[in-house]
């Protein structure tokens, strides 16, 4: 059954393949103003098909704001390297379930940016970016922080308990300066890093869930054998 949402992607390499159509735009996630960016891209064919999907799937009350289509496409990006750090891990990525803007039931129109679900558990992820001073960074955290600890919240009310509903934030920095052609090579650091943690935090989570799968407690008791 198809859950509502701007995009569901079954396993991995269902996203890996969607997210081709942009990796061939040699997208970056630019240091420029998101309304610039706007201006630049909005007349791309992934610009557009993301603009159709949203009013066609009606998942909000709300007319969209053309900037979050770039953050889109900035957070699938960021996702995609996520999705990269874990498999090298060797997460069995077709087992994880990507759900993109999801509209929370009861949850006064808000929407998650995306769901990651491996077997029982749910990762509310949410993403903010920051180009400024480091209080300003503090600022968005918090401010992410709390809209994800709501979405959570919400979702856990609604759900069966026995699945464990758990929220993450990341938030990211530009990494490519479009007017200077000029590679940011700090923030890329920053933000891999930052990968780095999202994905030892998914790698925890779901090795939870193994562990306490049907065949997984087998073999742990077969260790008295």
């Amino acid at each position: 059954m198809k859950i509502k949402s701007m995009y569901q992607f079954a396993n991995g390499q269902l996203f890996k393949t969607f997210f081709e159509s942009i990796e061939k735009m040699n997208w970056k996630i630019e240091k420029q103003l998101l309304k610039e960016r706007v201006e630049r891209y909005n007349k791309t064919y992934i610009f557009q098909m993301f603009k159709k999907q949203f009013y066609q799937e009606n998942i909000s009350i709300w007319p969209l704001k053309e900037e979050e289509i770039i953050t889109w496409m900035d957070t699938l990006s960021i996702i995609r390297r996520t999705i990269d750090q874990i498999e090298i891990r060797g997460l069995d990525t077709d087992r994880l379930v990507i759900i993109m803007e999801y509209p929370l039931v009861f949850g006064n129109h808000m929407r998650t940016d995306y769901l990651l679900i491996y077997e029982r558990m749910i990762i509310v992820l949410e993403f903010g970016m920051f180009n400024q001073d480091e209080k300003r960074s503090e600022e968005r955290y918090t401010k992410k922080l709390q809209d994800s600890i709501n979405h959570r919240q919400v979702l856990a009310n609604m759900i069966d308990p026995r699945v464990k509903v758990i929220n993450y934030v990341l938030v990211y920095r530009p990494e490519f300066d479009r007017l200077s052609n000029t590679t940011m090579n700090e923030n890329i650091n920053y933000n891999n890093c930052e990968i780095g943690l999202l994905s030892d935090f998914i790698i925890k989570n779901t090795n939870e869930q193994n562990s306490i799968s049907a065949i997984s407690q087998l073999e742990s008791i077969n260790i008295f054998t």
